[in-house]
């Protein structure tokens, strides 16, 4: 393979990843929600439940700042070498531009496992005590 066929493969990958954090994001929700409870007309939630699920929507943002920071990033770099260079012509990039959006990605990967951490301890609570 080709080394841009590496980067491409890459580039992939972590599309999927992307869209399976998202995913898993959103069954987080669905679990904290099934386990809410009414008391006298309104709806409770576990404390740990709500740290969990404000670390899912910090993953979600993260998700969205990622790709929104990543359009910026590569429009800026093409807005920056159109008519300057030929439409064919292979072109470089600084490492900075990429490094920046891997920290992005990891850190809603990272948000999300520590809501899932969260979610595993409050259902091992739960059902070891009923």
């Amino acid at each position: 393979m080709k080394l841009q066929d590496y980067r491409d493969t890459s580039y992939e990958f972590s599309g999927k990843a992307s869209d399976l954090n998202r995913q898993i994001c959103f069954a987080g929700i669905a679990l904290i929600w099934l386990f809410k409870s009414d008391v006298g007309g309104h709806t409770a939630i576990p404390t740990i439940l709500i740290v969990a699920g404000a670390l899912i929507v910090v993953s979600l943002t993260l998700d969205m700042l990622h790709y929104l920071i990543a359009w910026y990033t590569w429009r800026s770099f093409y807005l920056s070498k159109e008519g300057t260079v030929k439409e064919s012509a292979q072109l470089e990039h600084d490492i900075g531009l990429e490094e920046r959006l891997t920290r992005f990605f990891f850190a809603k990967i990272v948000f999300v496992v520590a809501a899932y951490i969260l979610i595993f301890i409050f259902l091992v609570k739960t059902l070891t005590t009923t």
